[in-house]
């Protein structure tokens, strides 16, 4: 019964929200606690004179405890005490109301005991609304609708999650934040934003509610933007938690108090298929209260909506959505990105936008579309196996409703409970699902990542045996299988689909019983979490496709006992019929998923096998093992192992630079999935050509480079290994990396910047082509080795290099910059052969105590060809060190230093960079292969502008009608440049040039050259030695600036021209040389130059199927290393 106290709760007047317009000082909590935590439950007394059967009042009463607007019922319902004397028409259209009802009573009576266990004011539980749009998609895509309503905002945002990671999904929520502030800038207004997360603090031992300081928000994983960033942003952040078990686990969005957001994804990069719903109307004033309780802090400054409930108000998208459909379609939109922001206006806009993204693209079939979407997060690789007729119905993420009057909703949350037992029990939340469980009547549909919540697990099982109800249960095979088997957790999907299964008497019980495992739209089969290539974090059930509760509780014993959680009961066949028909669209496990009722287990079709990586329903003696390294696991996800074990957080606790490039590489998504991406594709394809044609030049033209190829011993024999492009050796991959890294820089024709290529290739080979490796991938989440992941992996080594070039100088401290070489290489090879996260950390750190050699071979006058294989040596050393850490037990042996760069006195730091920490322009991101600085001409990059100056001073001066021998007409050459070309290639004077190494580092003779002999520089002309000594080399402070400039990154010099008769020719300024990627001529000379290189040892058919090869996303690696093998024939014959 409801209680008197309940109902007086429900009709008060004050609530949170109401309390803190009058005073925004007070803390929420405390608030809340005054309000309702003495709140005595009274038993109800019927009156003498009642004239009404007390299930009438009862029904009554319920009915008065919400705001239902004008949804609510008629007169009749509330006199009915008898549902037999209706008409069955009448049945039919009050049993959806009442089932509702029903399920409300019982969420009501769940604050009998704890008024408080709601996380929302009594008077606000019970309301109504609308429900414009669901999201059903990739945990991205659900971003995507977070930014769009933010850059929408006018007065505040409230933002509510369990994760926060720094991610691409967590960008695109950053991105607007600053795209809020400039459109709030140019309306001369401030916007307030408030931000919940629970990343596990020590102090909150003491205090649940922690204030965030910007110092900390935007630093390491979270990356917030700082105040500079927003300056018409107030931003706070709290980081919530109640130890050790009460997590704040919900999820959820309020814009200026008058749209709701409640999905079931953290701000993090996944793979998993997750759900949105977009509220508007009444019902948005109780998430509005639940945020406020949530806060838990004084609103210092206060939300500026506090004053304006959206109860009464305008519901925004009655004025923006109009129910003509016949609008036209305005074709495939480009995509809202983390490098490209287009926003939109409004809901239809948006769901046009998102939804064009599944048409197929040129030479895809509708399933490859369907991949492309679901490969956007953590994993960029994953092929599709399910066939084209599954894409009759094509995949929908978004699913915007027609217009529709309000229905009635109800706020069914449940507080935090911190305590290790299962004694917070009676909340709003559980009580809504117990009673929807045991009042349906005909069907329960549910669709959760978890399922073993016991008292949801026994009300399933009666309702299937008791009632005939037909329950379907949409489950995600293994999904934190290890955690579920820790005591008191009641065991995985798997073990309980066993025991339902088990617990059911016929065969015709079984059948009502459905129990599915996830399958995506592009798949045939279940894939197991552990794998986080398909998994699903849906959190649905709806009662007799009447009523449905959505949001962020699980049904499993975590949720169901410790979890703060908010829900929301939805009214609405509408509604309810739209989610199923978009469950099934956007899913694949209905057709596929299904478990066997013998075991409760899926089997392959063909070979009756349970899954890769399933438990099964016996996971052994030592299972609480198993949960034990899970429960680590989860509490290391949300920094909770501060508290639980602080001592292995010491030893594993790498520096911040270390960590950084770990998290980019291991979590950083780059496929050719957007415009940006296609374009990141494209750099890294003409990057990996034109290195390959320097390896193939060197091959021809160079003997002694040739000398240093092949085997150590002669003759070695290495089963799988690496064919050297341009030769006929087959070494290992560490061996293979050097003499492709001597090939591709040996004579200094390749891109000016960075030297990866020859580690990346090599183990793309060997991961291609090994037996052992290619076991491995079938089954496993590691980066398949094709063409895609390659170019991505040169994406990241280039990211990694240009990052910290960019401030760090490390020829000031005589350090040669192939350390970054071998630092790039480690990190991203490590990536590549799916290690984790923390052998990867443990790799870099070695690079840091290898140091890296004396720069002392590229400074005159010792420069020697050494500087030609340097980078090789490096990258070699970096796959050296990944090949090391990928043997069996090599753990222990490379346990990496956390220190390794900090550590006072003998760190890398103190040690041997003058005791200065990195600097950085800007995070880790994707554009340095945008950057690369191709080699047009043999000429070290810093000379590049002067060159084509001086040419161009040459052709004035045959204007000028000077003929043959004009360079005798110079009486000097003044070369206005950069710091860093002045101080890396400039070499006053005529002392002799020893060898090539020394010339094409030497600005003042390739310039003398060009002028001698034009574009083609030669050895062995003695005016280029008398010319030099004309040439002077001055710095200039503005070009430097330009040079270091991440804007800008111009590489320029300007040539003036004195000549003997006393004219002067006005200066020529060379900003941006032929090979610097600005330059409109750069991408057809390259081009040249690969034609002109491979020529050397290939014919026009053999050059087509390379280029054909490497434009193949999905060719494996090896097929393309097998087309650049030459027998040593070709060396003489071409």
């Amino acid at each position: 019964m409801l209680s008197d106290t309940v109902y007086e709760l429900c009709h008060d007047e004050k609530t949170v929200t109401s309390e803190l317009l009058q005073d925004p000082s007070q803390s929420p909590t405390k608030l809340f606690q005054k309000l309702y935590h003495d709140r005595k439950s009274k038993s109800h007394k019927s009156s003498s004179n009642e004239s009404v059967d007390k299930d009438e009042n009862e029904l009554r009463k319920v009915l008065q405890c919400g705001n239902w607007g004008n949804s609510q019922p008629s007169d009749l319902f509330l006199k009915v005490t008898n549902l037999s004397i209706l008409s069955s028409s009448s049945l039919t259209f009050w049993e959806a109301y009442l089932t509702l009802i029903q399920i409300y009573h019982d969420a009501l009576c769940a604050l009998e005991k704890n008024p408080m266990s709601g996380v929302v004011s009594p008077p606000l539980m019970g309301s109504n609304g609308v429900v414009p749009l669901t999201i059903i998609a990739p945990l991205p895509d659900l971003c995507r609708h977070m930014a769009n309503c933010i850059v929408r905002a006018e007065k505040e945002v409230f933002l509510a999650t369990n994760f926060w990671i720094h991610s691409d999904a967590s960008t695109l929520v950053t991105n607007a934040f600053r795209e809020l502030s400039r459109r709030a800038g140019e309306r001369g207004t401030k916007v307030i934003v408030k931000m919940v997360y629970d990343r596990g603090d020590p102090q909150q031992l003491f205090e649940n509610h922690l204030p965030v300081p910007e110092k900390k928000y935007t630093s390491e994983k979270v990356q917030l933007p700082a105040a500079h960033e927003i300056p018409n942003i107030d931003l706070q952040v709290v980081n919530y938690h109640r130890p050790i078990f009460g997590t704040f686990h919900a999820k959820f969005m309020v814009i200026d108090r008058r749209i709701g957001l409640l999905q079931s994804s953290n701000v993090q990069d996944n793979d998993n298929l997750e759900m949105m719903i977009h509220v508007e109307g009444p019902i948005v004033d109780g998430l509005y209260d639940t945020a406020l309780i949530s806060w838990g802090r004084s609103l210092d400054p206060p939300l500026p909506m506090l004053d304006s409930s959206a109860t009464g108000a305008p519901i925004p998208c009655h004025a923006s959505q109009q129910p003509d459909y016949d609008a036209p379609d305005p074709g495939p939109l480009p995509e809202l990105t983390v490098d490209e922001h287009h926003y939109d206006s409004d809901i239809r806009a948006e769901a046009q936008r998102m939804n064009g993204l599944l048409l197929p693209r040129e030479g895809e079939n509708r399933t490859q579309a369907v991949t492309r979407r679901l490969n956007t997060t953590i994993q960029t690789d994953m092929s599709a196996d399910a066939p084209e007729s599954d894409q009759e119905f094509i995949m929908q993420p978004y699913v915007v409703l027609p217009p529709h009057d309000p229905f009635p909703m109800a706020v069914i949350n449940r507080e935090p409970w911190g305590a290790p037992n299962h004694s917070s029990i009676h909340t709003p939340q559980n009580s809504s699902f117990l009673a929807a469980i045991n009042n349906a009547q005909e069907s329960i549909f549910i669709q959760t990542p978890n399922m073993n919540a016991e008292p949801i697990v026994q009300a399933l099982i009666e309702a299937v045996k008791t009632r005939g109800v037909t329950v379907t249960c949409y489950l995600c095979l293994g999904y934190n299988d290890a955690g579920e088997l820790l005591p008191f957790q009641n065991g995985t999907n798997e073990m309980i689909a066993h025991r339902m299964y088990k617990a059911l008497d016929t065969d015709e019980q079984r059948f009502r019983l459905r129990i599915f495992n996830y399958v995506a739209k592009d798949q045939v089969r279940p894939i197991h979490n552990k794998f986080k290539r398909r998994s699903c974090h849906i959190k649905l059930m709806i009662v007799d496709e009447r009523v449905a509760m959505q949001g962020n509780g699980n049904l499993d014993t975590q949720s169901f006992y410790h979890s703060q959680e908010v829900n929301l009961l939805l009214d609405s066949p509408l509604v309810c019929h739209a989610w199923r028909e978009a469950i099934d669209r956007n899913q694949n496990t209905a057709y596929y998923g299904g478990v066997s009722p013998d075991d409760g287990c899926w089997h392959d079709p063909t070979t009756n096998d349970i899954p890769v990586g399933s438990i099964g329903i016996d996971p052994g003696r030592f299972s609480w093992a198993r949960g034990a390294v899970g429960a680590v696991q989860r509490a290391s996800a949300t920094s909770m192992n501060d508290l639980l074990s602080s001592k292995m957080e010491e030893e594993t606790n790498y520096d911040l630079p270390i960590r950084e490039i770990t998290t980019y590489t291991h979590s950083h998504t780059i496929s050719a999935t957007t415009t940006k991406e296609s374009t990141l594709h494209t750099a890294a394809r003409t990057a990996l050509l034109d290195a390959l044609s320097c390896a193939i030049e060197t091959a021809s033209k160079s003997p002694s480079a040739r000398a240093l190829l092949g085997p150590i011993i002669p003759d070695t024999i290495v089963p799988h290994g690496f064919q050297v492009p341009g030769t006929s050796h087959i070494v290992d991959p560490v061996k293979g990396t050097f003499d492709l890294g001597i090939l591709i820089r040996y004579l200094d024709h390749n891109d000016a910047s960075w030297d990866n290529i020859a580690a990346l290739l090599s183990i793309s080979d060997y991961l291609s082509r090994h037996p052992h490796h290619l076991n491995q991938q079938k089954d496993s989440n590691k980066p398949k080795p094709t063409i895609s992941t390659l170019l991505a992996a040169i994406t990241k080594s280039y990211e990694i290099q240009t990052h910290y070039q960019a401030l760090n100088a490390f020829h000031a401290h005589n350090l040669d910059h192939v350390v970054l070489v071998e630092l790039a290489s480690a990190a991203v090879c490590s990536w590549m052969m799916g290690h984790s996260a923390s052998q990867t950390q443990s790799i870099i750190s070695h690079v840091w105590m290898d140091v890296g050699p004396s720069r002392l071979y590229r400074t005159h006058p010792c420069t020697v060809p050494r500087k030609g294989w340097a980078a090789a040596d490096a990258a070699s050393r970096a796959v050296g060190l990944v090949m090391r850490a990928d043997r069996d037990g090599a753990g222990e042996a490379m346990r990496g230093v956390g220190c390794v760069l900090s550590k006072k006195g003998e760190g890398f730091w103190d040690g041997r960079f003058g005791g200065r920490e990195f600097e950085f322009v800007e995070a880790l991101g994707r554009g340095g292969v945008e950057r690369v600085m191709y080699k047009i001409m043999p000429v070290e990059g810093h000379g590049c502008a002067a060159v084509e100056a001086v040419l161009v001073q040459m052709e004035r001066m045959r204007g000028m009608g000077m003929g043959m021998g004009i360079w005798e007409e110079v009486d000097e050459v003044l070369v206005r440049t950069t710091w860093a070309a002045k101080y890396i290639i400039s070499r006053p004077g005529r002392e002799a040039l020893k060898c090539a190494a020394e010339r094409d580092h030497c600005l003042e003779w390739v310039v003398a050259v060009a002028m001698v002999k034009g574009r083609e520089i030669e050895v062995g002309d003695s005016r280029v030695e008398e010319l030099r000594g004309r040439i002077v080399v001055q710095v200039d402070e503005a070009l430097t600036r330009d040079y270091l400039d991440v804007g800008k990154r111009s590489i320029a010099a300007g040539v003036v021209m004195r000549l003997k008769d006393g004219r002067v020719l006005e200066e020529v300024l060379v900003e941006y040389p032929v090979g610097h990627v600005r330059n409109p001529r750069t991408e057809e000379e390259v081009r040249r130059k690969f034609v002109r290189n491979m020529r050397l040892m290939f014919t026009e058919e053999e050059i087509e199927r390379i280029l054909e090869m490497v434009e193949r996303d999905d060719a494996r690696v090896c097929e393309l290393v097998d087309l650049l093998a030459r027998p040593e024939t070709h060396i003489s014959e071409k």
